[in-house]
């Protein structure tokens, strides 16, 4: 599924109320007070710019919207923890600061745009565009992610998928 503004205006509110009642119980449920878990709106929502992504080849449509309209998701108490990384931070892995190849047991060209608490990078497959993978701490050398004892696994078919997840997460977290 391709995603849209609206879609993303939708996932985000309902995400803005999951995460308002997961604080809210958080403490009584865990005993200790939660970190921040939030999605932050991009200041110019749904602005036709992006200041980073847009320029940068092999970037796929869907992670472009994302960035039009959310400047990054931060859920540490979710599971392991779930992050969409800033835009700055996915351009600086474009640009060498992270992996953008899968080699082993998958091969891809790749876009990583969150992690986990655990160590994992979320990553998008820059060859369809769609394919969300989650890539377990292992080798990297220069661009290249190499598959480990763990290899890397698919997390969601598209983005909406893998927002989709979170969602559920979140909610199963109450």
């Amino acid at each position: 599924m391709t995603i849209t503004g609206e879609w993303i205006g939708e996932w985000a509110g309902r995400m803005d109320a999951l995460s308002s009642t997961f604080m809210e119980q958080f403490t009584s449920k865990f005993g200790y007070p939660p970190d921040e878990n939030y999605v932050a709106r991009t200041a110019s929502s749904g602005s036709a710019e992006v200041s980073g992504v847009e320029g940068v080849e092999g970037v796929p449509d869907d992670l472009i919207t994302l960035y039009r309209h959310v400047e990054q998701v931060s859920l540490p108490d979710v599971d392991s923890g779930f992050f969409v990384h800033p835009e700055g931070r996915t351009v600086a892995g474009l640009r060498g600061d992270l992996p953008t190849r899968i080699a082993g047991s998958r091969e891809d060209s790749v876009v990583v745009f969150g992690s986990d608490g655990g160590g994992s990078l979320f990553a998008l497959s820059a060859t369809d565009g769609s394919t969300v993978y989650r890539l377990p701490p292992s080798r990297v050398e220069g661009d290249v992610y190499t598959s480990g004892p763990i290899p890397p696994e698919v997390v969601a078919s598209d983005l909406a998928g893998f927002l989709s997840l979170l969602e559920r997460e979140l909610e199963a977290g109450i």
